[in-house]
């Protein structure tokens, strides 16, 4: 990797969030009152048993039935029936205004910190066409060359094509860039199944022990490029090139 790698990051979990507020609304509307942060908490303690379930099996999960922010809702304490009635509606104001469209004041700070740093950076994200039209809502889309979002172009990750469609676009050897992202089989596997080097977000502390290089969150980005730059040999970028799944 680079001295001053350029930066691919993912989006949902990473810049953007599920309107937390939103849903804690919603839960007390169902009767269970419900801090907003919890929402965020229960977002990675789902990823975190994703990640398990690859590790241990080495295949991905199908799709789930149930939408996502049920899953969110039954997790914080609705009961099946509340948290499927709830998600309906969640589902359907998602349909009008997408509910990713949240996120904390420290994500623009940091990006702001980045940018001034001289830092290139573009988003490379599942979503549902509307990512980018998100980050122009929330005034960040200018922080970024370019968005790939899997609706608009169309291969989703972790499949090799959307990490090589960026590396070609930016003009960019894999060894210049730098992925970001909050799901260790998704963001990093992906990234490092084309040879990009990852950096896996891991708010919670629930991946000690696991291999590759984390941080907590976006806030620690920058301090942290500054101490690989100084040691880049400390620190283990690669560590599913060899990981094989079956998917």
């Amino acid at each position: 990797m680079s001295a001053k790698p350029y930066l691919l990051l993912d989006a949902g979990g990473t810049l953007l969030f599920m309107d937390q507020d939103y849903l804690s609304r919603l839960a007390d509307r169902h009767g269970l009152q419900v801090e907003a942060e919890r929402f965020y908490e229960q977002h990675f303690r789902l990823i975190h048993w994703f990640d398990t379930y690859v590790r241990t099996h080495r295949r991905f999960l199908s799709r789930p039935s149930e939408p996502y922010s049920q899953i969110l809702l039954r997790l914080v304490g609705l009961s099946e029936e509340a948290a499927e009635q709830a998600a309906q509606v969640a589902e359907a104001r998602h349909e009008q205004e997408n509910l990713w469209g949240f996120t904390f004041p420290w994500v623009r700070e940091t990006l702001d910190r980045l940018q001034s740093e001289g830092y290139r950076m573009s988003v490379v994200s599942n979503s549902d066409g509307r990512v980018e039209q998100e980050l122009h809502d929330l005034e960040m889309r200018g922080y970024f060359e370019r968005v790939y979002d899997s609706e608009v172009v169309g291969v989703r990750k972790p499949e090799p094509g959307i990490y090589e469609m960026a590396l070609k676009d930016l003009g960019l050897q894999p060894e210049e860039a730098l992925f970001i992202g909050d799901m260790f089989y998704i963001d990093i596997w992906g990234a490092n199944q084309v040879g990009i080097p990852g950096l896996h977000l891991d708010p919670l502390g629930l991946y000690e022990g696991w291999p590759g290089t984390r941080i907590r969150d976006l806030r620690q980005l920058p301090g942290w490029l500054k101490e690989y730059a100084k040691a880049p040999e400390q620190f283990e970028m690669l560590p599913l090139r060899d990981f094989a799944l079956l998917w």
